[in-house]
């Protein structure tokens, strides 16, 4: 993450991009390897969406900061993360539960993911693609949420 920001601060969106396209190709191939080796771990479930929202908010920081993107667009999507991040380590901690990945977050983070490379190339329809990922981002915030209230309201195996 910090070799992209400081490619784009330097104004070299290649080396950027292609710092982008190592760090997804190398989620990509971790995920992949750990679900076909059974190797998946709680921390693992925790750090990897944390790493993703962190590059997502650079990046989305970044391009509002040189106004490549609105910043509105950047602040709306610091609500779902936060919600996402802060839900997802309170309900660790109180729980010890890994809320599992679901259809809508990674939906987001593919329409982000093209958003953002919409953006590197200047291309058109960045903007409408990055909405889209974000209003996908707070659906999931709402899947995450109702997950996490129903775990909450139920019994846990502890305390029956």
């Amino acid at each position: 993450m910090p070799f992209i920001v400081a490619a784009l601060a330097k104004g070299n969106d290649w080396w950027a991009f292609a710092f982008l396209t190592v760090a997804l190709i190398s989620d990509l191939l971790d995920g992949f390897v750990a679900r076909k080796m059974d190797q998946i771990t709680d921390l693992g479930q925790v750090l990897d969406p944390l790493a993703d929202k962190s590059l997502f908010l650079s990046l989305f920081g970044y391009f509002a900061w040189v106004g490549r993107i609105p910043v509105v667009g950047f602040f709306l999507l610091l609500l779902p993360y936060f919600a996402l991040i802060l839900g997802g380590g309170v309900m660790y901690r109180y729980q010890g539960k890994v809320v599992k990945a679901n259809v809508w977050g990674k939906t987001s983070s593919a329409l982000l993911t093209l958003g953002l490379i919409f953006v590197y190339f200047r291309l058109p329809f960045a903007i409408y693609l990055i909405y889209v990922g974000i209003a996908t981002s707070f659906v999931s915030a709402f899947v995450y949420f109702r997950i996490g209230a129903k775990a909450q309201a139920s019994p846990t195996e502890e305390g029956s």
